[in-house]
């Protein structure tokens, strides 16, 4: 007869696999979204960029 496997819960208290549901899914932050170029979608490194610093297109306004 073989052992009955059961789901070893983590040092949380949770399942293995399960998630808690205050952890964030990831990605960037909305408040960077004026900082991403629209045509190539690099992310530009100084908050007060106007331009793109690899394609050169003007990026959203603030």
């Amino acid at each position: 007869m073989e052992p009955e496997q059961r789901a070893t819960p983590s040092p949380d208290g949770r399942a293995a696999g399960e998630r808690a549901a205050e952890e964030p899914e990831g990605g960037e932050a909305a408040c960077l979204l004026h900082r991403v170029c629209p045509e190539c979608g690099r992310l530009a490194d100084d908050p007060r960029a106007r331009e793109c610093a690899r394609c050169g297109r003007g990026l959203p306004p603030h």
